[in-house]
């Protein structure tokens, strides 16, 4: 029996690398396999800020690419803060971020998007995605996008720590615990 269960394991284990499920290093689900995965509105919350995701417009989804999971948000701010400023992961250089299209609600590579500045966001950091060539308006880069997101959080945090210091601080806590 032990023998059998063995032999299981090892074919399922080749069935998973030929599919790509596990990469070379042992990590489940290679950078370039890793996809948005649905968001339930109103029931899937926010990563960073525990609020609950209603908006199909502005929603962001971060992929880890060392284990494959990813992370759901209720605006690209939260992403951003959470990615790059409260947690500093060792793979946040290599991470898929995706954001919904504010026109359409379909999925961009938040990488390759045109970022536009003034939107009424859920977090309202005012940054929303479009696709490129697909808005009249004056679009910002991924890195300006991002520099802009920070500056915004970070302005947010230093007012919450101030004026809500015990809640901000459990908070910060759980938020870079990956389950």
């Amino acid at each position: 029996m032990a023998r059998f269960v063995k032999g299981l394991l090892l074919l399922l284990i080749m069935v998973m690398f030929s599919y790509g499920a596990i990469s070379s290093n042992g990590a489940f689900a290679s950078a370039a396999a890793l996809k948005p995965v649905p968001i339930n509105f109103g029931h899937d919350r926010c990563k960073r800020c525990i609020m609950k995701i209603k908006s199909k417009r502005y929603s962001a989804e971060v992929g880890n690419p060392e284990t494959g999971k990813v992370y759901k948000f209720d605006d690209i701010g939260c992403a951003v803060m959470w990615l790059y400023h409260d947690c500093k992961f060792p793979w946040a250089s290599k991470a898929k971020i995706w954001v919904t299209d504010a026109k359409t609600g379909k999925w961009l590579d938040a990488k390759k998007a045109c970022w536009v500045d003034g939107e009424i966001t859920p977090m309202h950091f005012g940054l929303g995605a479009y696709k490129k060539g697909e808005t009249g308006k004056k679009c910002l880069s991924w890195e300006q996008a991002k520099k802009l997101l920070l500056e915004r959080g970070i302005k947010k945090e230093n007012h919450m720590k101030k004026f809500m210091p015990k809640k901000w601080e459990m908070k910060a806590k759980q938020m870079c615990i990956l389950k």
